[in-house]
């Protein structure tokens, strides 16, 4: 008993001591410099909306006379406030106060949760109550991942002069184009995400309810069956496929993706390249009013800021938080102080891991075309012939696609039940792709092995001339590097549906047999091919859970409680549009 109390007195004590360490311990891990100041008086707030509902506020300032530059973080999950009160410590040890707020319906703040539909309203009426506070000095900076960082987008185009940038990571202004890819739905993404925060609070032990959902039809049924309660949210976005419904046309909608390029503060965006909303991302990025003030890290990361399980890039650093960065950032817009970090460009060159900064990205580029040729195995994966050369003659390949045993996702963006324990989510971003393009219904095209090392910069393009004998489909392509001892690991992905094939607002009509040419752009990427490796293209029609798998009918999906079996044909030839294109250039 003696010997046991004396090993508890001492977990006790090194816990304790760990504990009041944290903060220098986070600050050597992260190669910080020493803290300026100590940590002071923590005071709590009700702040009143202008609807009456009180947002639960708490106000971390360091020790000593302010007023203080601030940092405000607005945030939905419970559970999360370990995490953010790690970075108030830290922002008060480098003399800002730091503003940790719960959003609506979430922690301690009253009303009810409605993803997003409040964030605009209850951002401003927050920073007009802060900006009126004694302890902020008038510089004021916004910052968070995922959605603390939309409750940043939500108020970018309305902010007050006292705020003078914002970081947001891995997140994106655009409202359709989170949860869907020409009419695909994002099962790994807002299906996990619903059945985790389907009204206040977090649901952890959702994994099994969620796996069921994905697997029910008609799916519009799931949130009553599975996650506990109609959500009406939910229910919106999995009943309007089109991006031109009037769902997504809203005042709310159009005006989140429209205030990047009313942005005209200094942005430090963070994202991955595998992040779930990179693409869209880009796109803020390239929209953004003040872009060359600002500046973009794009790294090899996950919607967690890790990298995926088929390469090793240890000196990726700093993950999503990019305490470093942020602290330069904030020094400089908030303090005055000098800038280190410039704007523009910093990319991580995937196969050569290596940062690599630049004004802009994507850097110049050739245009490299790759023909399809369908003579030869397309089943096998060696795959038949993709060259620069167009084939000589036409061709056609064909598989069945069955939506009750779909291709499984193995790899890319786009994902994020793995992060949740117990939702068996699919392996994200590099993953050894094995022997899956040995199924019947994955067609493979390779190229020959390259001489010489080429680096892949900017947004790939897949054009395919197809045709169904269903009334609509789905077509799907992944590009694949084979390296010279036969290993595979994907690169890029990308999914459309025949209704909406080229991007389009409203689906398009579809006669069952008739060629169509589907164009698939696959999100932007920088990446070195390695000398001796095969490029290889393997297309399907489906890539589960990541996306629900078409049930090879017309009409909205959610809506749908059967399932037919598709055949599907590619068509290849002098005259056919069937390619891969590349943004690439020279080692």
């Amino acid at each position: 008993m003696r010997i046991g109390a004396v090993v508890l007195v001492f977990v006790a004590v090194v816990g304790g001591t760990l504990w009041l360490a944290r903060f220098e311990i986070l600050r050597i891990r992260e190669g910080l410099p020493s803290f300026s100041h100590s940590a002071g008086t923590l005071d709590r707030y009700r702040v009143a909306m202008r609807d009456g509902v009180r947002l639960s506020t708490r106000v971390d300032q360091p020790d000593g006379d302010g007023p203080w530059p601030t940092v405000l973080v607005r945030n939905p999950y419970q559970g999360f406030d370990f995490v953010i009160d790690s970075w108030c410590g830290l922002f008060v040890r480098y003399g800002y106060a730091c503003v940790y707020q719960d959003v609506r319906g979430q922690g301690e703040s009253e009303g009810e949760w409605v993803p997003l539909f409040n964030e605009r309203d209850d951002g401003i009426d927050t920073l007009s109550w802060l900006t009126a506070q004694s302890f902020q000095d008038g510089n004021i900076a916004m910052m968070g991942p995922s959605y603390l960082a939309s409750v940043q987008w939500a108020v970018a185009g309305d902010l007050p002069p006292e705020v003078k940038t914002f970081v947001p990571a891995v997140m994106t202004a655009r409202s359709y184009d989170t949860p869907y890819q020409n009419g695909m739905f994002r099962h790994e993404t807002f299906t996990a995400w619903s059945a985790l925060m389907p009204q206040r609070g977090m649901n952890r032990g959702a994994g099994e309810a969620y796996q069921q959902a994905i697997r029910h039809r008609p799916h519009n049924e799931v949130d009553e069956r599975f996650f506990g309660a109609k959500l009406d949210w939910y229910q919106d976005m999995i009943g309007n496929p089109s991006r031109g419904a009037a769902y997504w046309q809203q005042e709310i909608s159009k005006q989140l993706e429209g205030n990047p390029a009313r942005t005209h503060v200094p942005v430090l965006m963070i994202g991955g390249w595998y992040d779930v909303f990179f693409g869209p991302q880009f796109e803020d990025w390239l929209n953004l009013a003040s872009r060359t003030k600002s500046r973009f890290i794009i790294g090899p990361w996950t919607h967690i800021g890790q990298s995926g399980e088929a390469i090793d890039t240890p000196n990726a650093g700093g993950g999503l938080t990019q305490w470093k960065v942020v602290l330069d950032w904030f020094g400089h817009h908030l303090k005055g102080e000098a800038l280190e970090n410039r704007p523009g460009v910093a990319s991580y060159r995937i196969g050569e891991q290596r940062w690599i900064e630049r004004d802009a990205f994507p850097p110049p580029t050739r245009s490299l075309r790759l023909h399809l040729d369908a003579e030869g195995n397309p089943k096998a994966c060696s795959g038949a012939r993709m060259a620069e050369v167009p084939p000589k003659t036409e061709a056609r390949a064909v598989f069945r696609y069955d939506p009750d045993h779909p291709v499984p996702t193995r790899g890319g963006s786009g994902m994020l039940a793995f992060i949740l324990p117990g939702f068996d989510g699919a392996p994200p971003a590099n993953v050894w792709q094995g022997d899956l393009c040995e199924r019947e219904d994955i067609l493979s095209f390779s190229s020959e092995p390259f001489d010489a090392p080429l680096v892949i910069a900017g947004s790939i393009e897949v054009v395919l001339t197809v045709a169904s004998d269903a009334e609509d489909t789905s077509f799907t392509a992944k590009l694949v590097e084979v390296f010279a001892d036969g290993r595979a690991m994907n690169i890029r992905d990308g999914i459309t549906t025949l209704a909406y094939r080229d991007g389009d607002d409203a689906p398009l009509p579809y006669r069952p047999g008739r060629r169509v040419s589907v164009e698939l752009a696959l999100w932007p990427i920088e990446w070195l091919l390695q000398a001796g490796s095969r490029l290889r293209l393997d297309l399907s029609s489906s890539d589960f859970p990541k996306y629900h798998a078409h049930p090879n009918l017309s009409g909205v999906w959610s809506e749908q409680a059967e399932v037919v079996v598709a055949n599907q044909q590619l068509f290849t030839g002098p005259e056919i549009q069937s390619w891969l294109e590349l943004p690439v250039m020279s080692r």
